[in-house]
């Protein structure tokens, strides 16, 4: 490495450290979970590890894809999951890719070829963020789930011109819904299509963890929907869901997928596998919903500002690096495991200590989780 390089290294290094942002890669969080995306318990769900552990035995002439897709990685079992994604959302064509972030970037960088202009929702997720950035198309960013922002964009379209809105159906830092059918109401009134990323919905929200798309019933009103197997599913991967054509389109000029090893036969088994136990857990999703309703009763009597969510997603507001981490430390050291998202995951003065839940979570475990909460703000209040 030349000197020159290392010095600019080490400069942006010291830069974040001193800023407080440096980020690091700690051990699993022990104590109570309210900081993983496992929403429904599958990755931790016994019968499902026995079903891929089943699967796993198997003499299988391949374990690897060995290839792109386009070479020697298209796999039979591959394609029999994206048929099953296909059938179990109610969409012409999946295509899978190996995570979220892959898929989100793909799709979205790929069409800036028939797109002009990007409608983007200011709290999109990075991975669309950078996808949209990559597309080449003029990127018009409206403020979060601000209607009347999303219809002055799209009174900027010209004739003869295309124009991609792209939302999230469940904001992951903050945990609130786009209103959908609005979006999409306002989309075609101006002629554009609409992209949904439904990361942090699918699994949970929707007819057997269809999402939020087709619990609005819009499942032929969007362009694609984004979900993902790393969250509700308790795997990892991901699949655009969309149009016979536009998955020939993604085919031939999503770069993760064209220039990507294809996916394991087997990891496409297990999401198989998955998708076997995704509809029988209506009881967890109940669970779930009762989880939030208690856990909004208890942030309301709060004295700290929580964000007004709905969600699964939770978040006490901390402004500061510092002392949002040090509520999380605090949090730790009691056996929760709450963990402080800073700059520049969300804006500078709106740190917060992120809470997900999930369907294993006791009425017991809420109540520790505020309990500590209130001791770790009040100590930070004294500081």
């Amino acid at each position: 490495m030349s000197e020159a390089v290392r010095r600019a290294l080490n400069k942006a290094l010291a830069e974040r450290q001193q800023a407080g942002l440096m980020r690091r890669m700690p051990p699993p969080p022990q104590g109570v979970d309210f900081c993983s995306n496992d929403y429904l318990g599958l990755a931790r769900d016994p019968r499902l590890r026995r079903r891929i552990a089943e699967i796993s035995a198997r003499r299988a002439p391949l374990h690897g894809a060995t290839g792109s897709r386009l070479i020697s990685g298209n796999h039979p079992e591959l394609e029999a999951l994206e048929r099953r994604l296909a059938e179990f959302y109610r969409a012409e064509a999946a295509l899978v890719f190996s995570s979220g972030f892959a898929a989100n970037m793909g799709l979205l960088a790929s069409l800036g070829g028939v797109a002009n202009k990007l409608f983007c929702d200011r709290l999109l997720h990075a991975s669309a963020i950078d996808g949209c950035r990559l597309s080449g198309a003029e990127r018009i960013i409206f403020a979060h789930n601000d209607m009347g922002g999303l219809e002055s964009g799209l009174n900027r379209l010209k004739p003869g011109e295309t124009g991609v809105v792209v939302v999230e159906s469940l904001y992951s830092m903050d945990g609130d819904f786009a209103p959908l059918a609005r979006i999409v109401a306002l989309a075609h009134s101006r002629g554009a299509g609409v992209v949904v990323d439904e990361a942090h919905a699918n699994g949970v929200m929707g007819a057997e963890g269809r999402g939020a798309v087709a619990a609005a019933e819009l499942e032929d009103a969007v362009l694609a929907r984004v979900v993902t197997f790393g969250k509700a599913l308790g795997l990892s991967g991901g699949a655009v869901l969309c149009s016979a054509a536009l998955r020939d389109y993604l085919v031939n000029f999503a770069r993760p997928f064209v220039f990507s090893t294809g996916p394991s036969p087997l990891w496409a088994q297990w999401v198989r596998a998955a998708f076997e136990r995704l509809p029988a857990l209506d009881d967890r999703r109940a669970k779930l919903r009762a989880n939030v309703d208690f856990f909004r009763r208890r942030a309301v009597e709060s004295p700290w500002n929580w964000l007004p969510s709905k969600s699964w997603i939770q978040c006490l507001v901390v402004p500061g690096p510092d002392e949002v981490r040090r509520v999380g430390e605090t949090l730790q050291q009691q056996g929760i495991a709450a963990l402080p998202i800073r700059a520049p995951t969300v804006p500078s003065g709106q740190e917060r200590i992120r809470v997900c839940l999930h369907a294993h979570n006791t009425p017991e475990e809420i109540d520790r989780l505020f309990a500590a909460a209130d001791g770790a703000m009040r100590a930070s209040s004294t500081r």
